[in-house]
């Protein structure tokens, strides 16, 4: 279990105050207790500029955590390694593999070879089933699809003809014990929310979800999504909630009136502290 943590968005798609830069895309730097960890590196045009901003101490990173293959999560590998120097690597085996949207763009991590990563790392962990970072700290893995009103947000395709369905396998979720409970970070929520929260439930035991911050791909959620999600995060009692990024303002603004008490915002330069940082 983690006793002190503090979580800083170091990208996102608003800057939260003078001197920040935002772009489309997510970076989390995690200081649990005495482990400084990334989850996403975003598109890599914000990162370097906000850390030094923040006064972040990028040197001091240990492992790097991709939570999908997608260009505004995994553009900044490279980037981020220029300012970490060589560090563990965990991210899906898939994660690198080609992904276009809708109209056929490719949307995909510019790395698209371990090969180009090898020798920047200290070493690369696959994480298709649940991997442990440290102890009180986990990646999810591939993600469980139980509700079906849960689709991944949108169309996804493997290739630039979208004849290949990508029903993005790579999508994972962080998880970190405190005293509180668990604090859940999500990169998009392609997986789905409920179906991202039950899992983690379901591979602590039943341990209490706190905290939910991140992105939750609810742009094109119907009236009937946005109210399964919120019935669910009530039943959950999710005491912070901290939706982002890919959430998309209506959904933020229904979480926001409907959880006035947990609801927080999360922009470029939130610090989110549990325990006794």
């Amino acid at each position: 279990m983690i006793k002190n943590l503090t979580i800083t968005q170091l990208a996102e798609n608003t800057a939260g105050g003078p001197g920040l830069l935002a772009e489309h895309g997510v970076s989390f730097h995690i200081e649990a207790d005495e482990c400084h960890l990334l989850f996403d590196t975003g598109q890599g045009l914000a990162l370097k500029h906000n850390a030094q901003q923040l006064a972040i101490p990028m040197a001091s990173v240990e492992g790097i955590i991709l939570s999908h293959g997608h260009y505004d999560h995994a553009s900044g590998l490279m980037e981020a390694l220029e300012l970490t120097g060589p560090v563990v690597l965990y991210l899906h085996p898939e994660a690198l593999e080609a992904k276009f949207n809708r109209n056929g763009r490719e949307i995909g991590s510019p790395i698209d070879d371990m090969h180009q990563l090898e020798p920047r790392v200290k070493q690369v962990i696959p994480t298709r089933q649940p991997t442990e970072i440290l102890p009180g700290i986990h990646v999810t893995g591939e993600i469980p699809r139980k509700h079906p009103i849960e689709d991944t947000g949108g169309p996804f395709y493997r290739d630039e003809d979208r004849s290949q369905t990508d029903e993005l396998p790579d999508d994972q979720a962080l998880y970190i014990e405190t005293a509180e409970g668990l604090v859940v970070l999500l990169g998009c929520g392609h997986s789905g929310v409920i179906n991202t929260l039950e899992y983690i439930q379901e591979l602590t035991g039943g341990m209490p979800v706190h905290t939910v911050i991140g992105g939750m791909h609810l742009l094109c959620a119907t009236q009937e999504r946005l109210a399964f999600t919120g019935d669910k995060l009530e039943q959950m009692n999710i005491a912070y909630l901290a939706p982002n990024h890919c959430t998309g303002l209506e959904a933020v603004c229904y979480f926001k009136h409907r959880f006035p008490q947990a609801f927080q915002e999360s922009k470029v330069g939130a610090k989110h502290l549990f325990g006794n940082p």
